[in-house]
């Protein structure tokens, strides 16, 4: 059970840790290859480049987890009432788009993993990268859904 829980309050927020150290790492890598050895990787930027892809797709997840998306509130500003249902509906909508995302995803990953495509430079199997997309998604439908039994679980406990 404890291990549930550092997950749930840890795991995107390392992961995008250990994403971008490893980023940091292979472009320092890079640099010295290029700088000091005269000789530079051709994997590095292609590698980083995909790293980055699955740090965005797991983002998403920790920004829908902390409430930390960019929006438009200026209608909650000018009636504050409406923040409460605006936010239900910008969440059912969020929901519907990842629910609806990840079948199309799943197909566009079997295709990729059936012509066997590989990245040019470092020979990286393209499904990995597509991945991220339903990884991504897959983990905002659970953090929505954990927001809304969160909600209504503790609002039970106060009355």
């Amino acid at each position: 059970m404890k291990v549930l829980k550092w997950l749930d309050k840890n795991f995107e927020e390392k992961a995008m840790s250990v994403l971008l150290w490893a980023i940091v790492v292979i472009m320092f890598i890079q640099v010295i290859m290029r700088y000091v050895f005269k000789s530079s990787l051709a994997w590095s930027e292609e590698v980083s480049r995909y790293l980055f892809i699955w740090m965005v797709f797991t983002g998403i997840s920790y920004g829908v987890k902390n409430g930390l998306h960019m929006k438009i509130d200026l209608l909650e500003y000018f009636v504050p009432k409406l923040k409460k249902p605006l936010g239900i509906i910008a969440d059912l909508a969020f929901f519907i788009f990842t629910c609806y995302m990840i079948k199309p995803g799943i197909n566009v990953v079997k295709a990729i993993k059936a012509s066997g495509q590989t990245s040019p430079a470092g020979e990286v199997p393209m499904e990995i990268v597509y991945t991220s997309l339903l990884i991504g998604f897959t983990l905002v439908v659970i953090r929505i859904i954990q927001k809304y039994v969160l909600m209504f679980t503790k609002k039970g406990e106060q009355q």
